[in-house]
């Protein structure tokens, strides 16, 4: 099944590239076509992992909602967009922390 569902997210992200598309929108689509949210999600942690997607950017969203006694708070939500595999933005994905930082 997980070859079904891997194609099925690479044609999405071809579809979109090269703006990419975000990982909520490739689960929300594919689950309205039968697939397991679950399923949808470690699959393409699965296909970040063998390079067969890279992420091109992200989108912030914020989010307003009222607390527990009814304050309005608001929150930034970011979430990665990705493409097929790119050799050009690969390099972005060996993430090293500066001396000091570990």
């Amino acid at each position: 099944m997980s070859s079904v569902v891997a194609t099925a997210i690479l044609e999405l992200a071809e579809s979109t590239a090269p703006g990419g598309v975000t990982m909520g929108r490739i689960v929300d689509t594919l689950e309205g076509q039968g697939f397991a949210p679950e399923v949808v999600e470690q699959e393409l942690w699965r296909l970040l992992a063998l390079r067969k997607l890279t992420p091109c950017g992200y989108v912030c969203r914020k989010v307003r909602r009222r607390d527990g006694v009814g304050e309005l708070e608001q929150a930034r939500s970011y979430e990665l967009l990705f493409i097929p595999w790119s050799e050009d933005l690969d390099r972005q994905l060996e993430l090293r922390l500066a001396e000091g930082d570990r």
